[in-house]
């Protein structure tokens, strides 16, 4: 295969996916024209979901540069192939379709076409991969943070939206989308979204006077969970509340085993959702940029304690759930803050 029959292939899948997606997008009644001049921010004024827009502008990038790619292909002179590269034409051959962008197309127009599914596994393989532009990433987040949020996930939403405003902090086509994210996941939150697991789940083995005690700093976690600061003096109330109840839990994990191994991961919890909170809940984009590092110092702090609970060693295993739920905690706060590191 010539190097001019390559870029022949890889135009002629391109310009197939941007018919589809295009397909797709006037199926739902958008103005694709209009999406592809404005910037891909993926919302509409409304505040509802828009999200083929990205996905239209990266693919009608695509197609312009094949027009210049194939007029270059034309004029370049065969080569021979030399040696045993001749008996593979492929080896060795990297195209756009082998990056981020197709992939991130591909969640979008499974995400118009009503496959959250198939949505959610693109924009998952985008976000796990290596070498993903900043931007894409960032607004496969986002689009991401909606699907997990109209799925009762606001936990989880939350974090990918830190996740895509640390992925593109200057990006201000991100800050408006996940402003709008936001203000859908703040509109329709409550305690509900706990990180599981859920308040009220036993600790199997510990003495009453302790299992007395885990309720009763359950309790107040899910009082902290439910406060929502949104204004600088909501936002000392709750770290105040928040450091009371991690007291409660440090006590409780003095005794070891599995009591130790769940209170620790409800440190992590608390520390994890209020530094979440403070990247996403306050209104004004200023406070939250003023908040931005004590953020970054409490998820370092939930980090510590998933690992301190997942190095907890017991003979059993009752407190399997506690793991399972440390090992996803930590992978996401990990994520958030990786992404803000550079």
């Amino acid at each position: 295969m010539r190097s001019d029959n390559v870029v022949t292939w890889f135009c002629d899948s391109v310009t197939a996916r941007y018919e589809a997606v295009i397909s797709a997008l006037r199926r739902v009644g958008t103005k694709v024209m209009g999406e592809a001049m404005a910037p891909a921010s993926g919302y509409q004024p409304s505040g509802r979901a828009r999200p083929g827009a990205g996905a239209a502008l990266v693919l009608l990038l695509a197609l312009v540069a094949c027009g210049d790619d194939q007029q270059q292909a034309t004029t370049r002179p065969d080569t021979p192939a030399r040696g045993s590269a001749a008996a593979d034409p492929a080896t060795g051959v990297k195209t756009e379709l082998d990056g981020a962008a197709p992939l991130f197309g591909d969640g979008v127009l499974a995400e118009l076409t009503g496959d959250d599914a198939g949505a959610r596994a693109s924009y998952e393989r985008v976000l796990s991969g290596a070498d993903v532009p900043s931007d894409v990433a960032a607004r496969a987040a986002l689009h991401l943070a909606q699907l997990e949020a109209r799925a009762g996930k606001t936990g989880r939403a939350r974090d990918l939206i830190a996740r895509a405003t640390a992925l593109a902090p200057a990006d201000s086509t991100v800050s408006e989308g996940a402003d709008r994210v936001r203000a859908e996941i703040v509109a329709g939150s409550s305690a509900g979204d706990i990180r599981p697991p859920k308040i009220g789940t036993p600790l199997p083995g510990v003495p009453r006077k302790i299992a007395a005690a885990f309720a009763a700093a359950e309790r107040a976690l899910e009082r902290v969970h439910s406060m929502r600061p949104r204004q600088r003096l909501a936002v000392w109330e709750k770290e105040d509340a928040t450091a009371d109840v991690v007291r409660r839990y440090r006590a409780i994990a003095e005794h070891g085993g599995v009591a130790q191994i769940a209170a620790e991961y409800r440190i992590g919890t608390l520390y994890h959702d209020l530094a979440i909170g403070l990247l996403v809940e306050p209104i004004a984009p200023d406070l939250r940029r003023t908040l931005r590092g004590g953020a970054y110092a409490f998820l370092k702090k939930a980090i510590a304690a998933y690992k301190a609970s997942l190095a907890v060693k017991t003979p059993h295993d009752p407190e399997l759930v506690w793991r399972l739920a440390a090992e996803t905690a930590l992978r996401d706060a990990q994520d958030v803050l990786g992404e803000a590191a550079p």
